[in-house]
């Protein structure tokens, strides 16, 4: 099945310009044929009822009939032309019974014929219009009827007949110059469409191919800033923080790379020239002892980094077993201080626990396991970054909804421009690369495990003068 085609986005602009013109268009032109129609039927019955009126007004003058004229037809024309009357005139003038008096021309069409029949219509009561019926397919007739008062009596009425126009006639005559007019508003209209949306295909153009430079593993790209319409500007900082990302990542993955072959690289070498040492007889007794040691040593940090990259892959696929239980958190937090503390070589970095009074008594549901491990490695962080001496503060707080377990050392702090990096796999820092061995796991596995507790490890503050980490938990789970 051969791919469907896809088409550009100003084709489906242009495309729904003109449906949604052109249905904009069909709507309005029948409202205004409907408008046009009944203004145009309402002017008819006004010109023909108007026509009667002034008939009326000739014939209360003359005694109730219209002067004699040799040009009778003329005389009513120039009387119709005046109210937009342009057909052939035809004329009633009844007694107050209903008889006929006078009338023009001799010869009246059949349609005339329904006027006498309803002459009972044509009798009540003020001026008004009726309309006879088509006959064989002819266009009906309007009488205008207006009463002939003289000296406040009724003495007659005055017909004035005219054939009811097609209301729409003329309406969609050709006029050359406002067909003109019309297409130039949709062409000017489309030309607008079409700058407005090749200005929104270029930015989207340029994250498409920014995309599949990205995809090619080309993540140093620089978009242009300076759009002025807030969603482009979004999509094209969006696309430069998801480049600059990435390279970042990038560079980490080249860390990574380096990094884990050196870390595994080194013990094994220090592995095999211990045995290769103690097998060759080149040292015996203690000190033969004290390099199975090394190599147990070594055999065991190996063994921890494997460790924590296998992990550190369960972890990733969410894989995160959590066991909760009611503890006591100020005591939690003393035995692990104190626990820790017992093991550290440096025995001049000072430990203090503290805990706001609300705090103190309080018992939450977690997993004491999980949050051992979040804070040992903190405590170790800590530890790393003090070069001598120094305090760790482990403090204990809470607001209306969370726990705060904050640990802040006096150590050196992190450089800005790591800060952002430090919960990212196998990030280290450039000072760490050569102090301190491991890789780069700590940081993202103590975020990962907080995240299961359903909480979160944020660094709220690093500076000279020292570095904050906090855990925050929930105080209901």
């Amino acid at each position: 099945m051969s791919k469907r085609e896809r088409k550009s986005l100003l084709y489906y602009w242009s495309i729904r310009y003109f449906t949604i013109l052109f249905i904009s268009i069909m709507i309005l032109g029948l409202l205004a044929m409907y408008v046009f129609y009944r203004n145009a039927l309402s002017t008819q019955y006004t010109s023909v009822k108007n026509m009667a009126g002034e008939l009326e007004a000739i014939a209360t003058d003359n005694n109730g009939r219209l002067p004699q004229t040799p040009d009778m037809e003329g005389f009513l024309s120039t009387l119709a032309e005046r109210h937009n009357l342009h057909s052939r005139p035809i004329m009633f003038i009844l007694n107050r019974d209903g008889q006929v008096v006078q009338q023009y021309p001799s010869v009246l069409p059949e349609e005339t014929k329904q006027v006498m029949m309803r002459i009972t219509d044509i009798m009540s009561g003020e001026a008004h219009v009726i309309e006879l019926e088509a006959q064989q397919g002819q266009e009906p007739y309007l009488v205008g009827i207006y009463p002939i008062i003289v000296e406040s009596s009724n003495t007659g009425f005055a017909l004035y007949m005219a054939p009811q126009r097609n209301a729409l006639d003329g309406m969609f005559a050709f006029r050359y110059p406002r067909w003109i007019l019309l297409a130039s508003f949709l062409f000017i209209g489309w030309g607008i469409v079409h700058v407005l949306t090749r200005r929104l295909i270029k930015p989207i153009q340029e994250a498409a191919n920014a995309a599949k430079q990205i995809v090619s593993g080309n993540y140093n790209l620089q978009f242009r800033n300076d759009y002025k319409e807030r969603e482009i500007h979004e999509l094209a900082h969006s696309f430069q923080e998801m480049a600059d990302r990435l390279n970042r990542l990038e560079k980490l993955r080249t860390q990574l790379l380096a990094g884990v072959t050196h870390e595994l690289k080194t013990p094994v070498t220090a592995i095999s020239g211990l045995v290769q040492a103690v097998r060759g007889k080149v040292v015996e007794g203690e000190e033969a002892e004290v390099f199975l040691d090394h190599c147990m040593n070594e055999c065991n940090r190996l063994q921890k980094m494997v460790e924590d990259l296998l992990d550190f892959n369960s972890f990733a696929a969410g894989n995160i077993q959590v066991d909760r239980e009611l503890i006591g958190m100020q005591a939690m937090l003393t035995d692990i201080v104190e626990r820790w503390s017992c093991v550290q070589e440096r025995q001049s970095i000072e430990v203090k626990l503290e805990a706001s009074a609300p705090a103190a008594e309080l018992r939450l549901f977690t997993d004491p396991i999980r949050i051992e491990q979040i804070l040992i490695n903190l405590l170790n962080n800590a530890r790393d970054a003090i070069v001598e001496g120094g305090v760790v503060i482990v403090r204990l707080d809470t607001t209306a909804c969370y726990c705060h377990i904050s640990v802040h050392d006096t150590g050196c702090g992190m450089p800005v421009a790591g800060q952002k990096d430090i919960f990212e796999p196998f990030y280290r820092g450039a000072e760490k690369r050569t102090l301190v061995h491991g890789l780069g796991l700590g940081l993202p596995f103590s975020r990962m495990i907080a995240r299961s507790l359903g909480g979160d490890l944020v660094l709220t503050h690093s500076s000279s003068s020292g570095t904050t980490f906090e855990l925050i938990l929930p105080l209901e789970s």
